[in-house]
This record gives C-alpha cells, sequence and structure tokens, in this order.
C-alpha cells in the first residue's frame, strides 16, 4: 500500500499553545503537589541541619466575629473597629500557619531532601497537637477560622510525613488532632441551614474536613469534604458565577477569587482519591475559573451584574498573589495559556491556608 504524506498547516496560535502545554508538562513532572514521596537513600542529605525555631504558642480558645458591620445584609461593608478587633484575635493563628507552612514548603525544597525540615514542622504540629490546640470555638466566626487553619495544617503535614526519620508517636498525635478538628467542623455546618451552610464558608470547611481526613486516613471524612465541595460545584451557573457569592455586592468578585480557593484545593484531594471533582457537573469549576480569570484585570463583568463598581485591592488595585495561589493548582492539571500568563506576573504564589507556596508545589520552580 503506498503511503501518502499528508500536510498540515499549523496556525502560529496552535503552535504557541501547543508549546506551552509541553513546556507546562515537563515542569508539572517534577511537581511534588500536596503528596511529597519518600526520598531514596541517594536523595538524603548525610548531616541534616535545620534551625528550628520555638514554635508559636498554641491558640485553643477562639471567639472571634465579622469584621463586616452586622446591618449590611451584603456583608460588604467593613465596621473598622470590629476589623481592628478581629486581626488581633487571629493574627497568632495566622501567624502560626505561615511558619508552619514555611517549614513544610523548606523541606520540599530541599535538594537532597532535608529531614531536619521535615522534623522541625512536625515539631510544630506536635505541640499544638498536644494540648489540643483550636478545640474550643466559641462562635461561629471562629468556626470559620478553623475551616481555614485547619486546611493549612494539614496540608502542611501532608508535604513532610514521609519524610524519614520522624517520630511515630507524634506522627500519631499530629494525626489524631488533625481528625478531631476535621469532625468539629461537621456538626455545625450540617446543622447550619443559613447562607454560609452552602457558600464559601461551606467549602472552607470541605477543604478542612478533606484534608484531615486524607491526612488521618478517615474516609468518612474525606467524603464530608468532598461532598461539601459538591455543594459549591452544583450551584456553578453557566456563566461560572455563584449564586450566593454574587449577593456580596461590591466584593462578589473577589468573593468569587476566595471560594475558587477551596474548591480547586480540594479538588486536587479528589484527584488523588481518584474522584474527578473537576469533571462533575458538566465541567463546572473550569467555567468558575475561566470566569475569574476574565475578572482578575477587569471587573466589568461583575459590575454589570451586580449593579456595583467592585472593590479594588490595596496597592496598585491588582488582585494580590496569595489570593490566586489556588490558580496554580488548577493550572498543573488544567493549564491554559490565559492562566499562565497571569501567573508569570504573580510567581511565586503562597498562601497558607493551602500548603503554603503553591509555585514550589504544582509547577515544580519559584
Amino acid at each position: 500500500m503506498r503511503r501518502v504524506a499528508a500536510q498540515y498547516v499549523l496556525r502560529p496560535s496552535f503552535v504557541a499553545t501547543f508549546l506551552l502545554a509541553a513546556s507546562m508538562s515537563t515542569t508539572q513532572a517534577q511537581s511534588p503537589g500536596y503528596f511529597v514521596p519518600a526520598p531514596g537513600k541517594d536523595n538524603v542529605q548525610s548531616k541534616p541541619k535545620y534551625e528550628c525555631d520555638t514554635p508559636d504558642a498554641p491558640v485553643i480558645t477562639l471567639d472571634t466575629q465579622s469584621k463586616y458591620k452586622q446591618d449590611d445584609t451584603q456583608r460588604a461593608m467593613i465596621d473598622e473597629d470590629a476589623e481592628e478587633s478581629y486581626s488581633e484575635a487571629v493574627e497568632p493563628l495566622r501567624a502560626y500557619g505561615r511558619n508552619l507552612v514555611k517549614v513544610a514548603n523548606a523541606y520540599v525544597r530541599s535538594n537532597p531532601k532535608n529531614p531536619a525540615a521535615a522534623a522541625c514542622a512536625l515539631t510544630w504540629l506536635d505541640a499544638w497537637a498536644s494540648v489540643n490546640a483550636m478545640t474550643d470555638m466559641r462562635s461561629k466566626q471562629a468556626q470559620f477560622n478553623l475551616s481555614r487553619a485547619l486546611s493549612g495544617f494539614a496540608l502542611a503535614y501532608m508535604q513532610i510525613r514521609n519524610a524519614p526519620g520522624l517520630a511515630n508517636d507524634q506522627k500519631m498525635r499530629v494525626e489524631s488532632w488533625l481528625k478531631t478538628l476535621g469532625q468539629q467542623l461537621v456538626g455545625p455546618m450540617d446543622k447550619n441551614k443559613g447562607t454560609s451552610g452552602r457558600n464559601n464558608h461551606r467549602y472552607w470547611a470541605g477543604l478542612g474536613a478533606a484534608a484531615a481526613g486524607v491526612a488521618s486516613n478517615d474516609k468518612q471524612l474525606t467524603r464530608w469534604g468532598f461532598d461539601s465541595a459538591r455543594i459549591g460545584l452544583a450551584q456553578i451557573t453557566p456563566d461560572g458565577t455563584l449564586p450566593l457569592e454574587m449577593k456580596r455586592g461590591k466584593r462578589a468578585r473577589d468573593y468569587h477569587i476566595f471560594a475558587a480557593d477551596p474548591l480547586v484545593a480540594t479538588a486536587e484531594l479528589a484527584r488523588s482519591q481518584g474522584i474527578d471533582l473537576y469533571a462533575e457537573h458538566g465541567g463546572a469549576l473550569q467555567r468558575l475559573v475561566d470566569r475569574v480569570l476574565t475578572s482578575l484585570d477587569d471587573p466589568a463583568f461583575f459590575e454589570k451584574a451586580t449593579g456595583t463598581k467592585q472593590e479594588a485591592y490595596p496597592g496598585d488595585g491588582g488582585v494580590p498573589s496569595s489570593r490566586i495561589a489556588w490558580l496554580e493548582i488548577h493550572q498543573s492539571h488544567r493549564p491554559s495559556p490565559e492562566a499562565e500568563a497571569v501567573l508569570t506576573r504573580k510567581r511565586p504564589t503562597s498562601s497558607s491556608e493551602i500548603g503554603g507556596n503553591t509555585t514550589l508545589l504544582f509547577h515544580g520552580a519559584e
């Protein structure tokens, strides 16, 4: 049989997209993600050292109140006095989260691997686990704070748990603590029949529970976390919006960005368990990400939809890299030239609530 040579004309845009995808695939192959594997014996430092600071004082009790004006039904207007009190109350928790993920990321970054950094991160986690930190949440807002904090704790632990030489008793205490915190989220949220039982608060609780469930091998907790994400995915409209976040008025764009955060991170955890949340509800998550991407530099869609000028971010008005750290995760599995263009300007992206430096974890280079 005579073979006929086929000729194709490749458009420049197609070639650019193909080359971009190829280069990203190469990078992704080197990216550990959250589940950093145990290193081979030839990839461990012979004399590991790490200057491990004393862990921040544990936060056991938290009683925070919303920073928004109570008579504002959109929860868009900030009460300055309430914001000051809120920031003061949560800063110790935030500081611990920031410092913890820095240590965990230091282990991921090390090459050869530095078990001393992993042991330091475990020591930090155990310092809070040993005294049952974050187990006395005295307000709904404190429960919301727990959701986001727990996400960061568990995702940091996943990065270091396979490091060689870690103390098993510490690992067992930490995993038991993470499971306990995850279970603390389930009851109150299942009883929450209000808006916050279906909006970004639920998705963050879902991520916290899913991360704690995966970290502690609790399948029921993990499943609840995934189902919480599904509550959000089911609401995403054909135009990529979340109706409950659209109600935030001048902060609608920001709350779509904020809601995408736990949904994407949960999809990453689900993928590790053989579940494709990216594909569910007709690829709803992609629609949300696309809507967010088009609004980062131009909030016109949200301004027209809400009839309200969208709140600009501090500084130059651009979206901070910490707000779109989740985009690095999405890009590692659903790459697009548009997202890559945004990330190129923002890298390294980092958020303590989703494991720290996502450029390191999912792009493979900072």
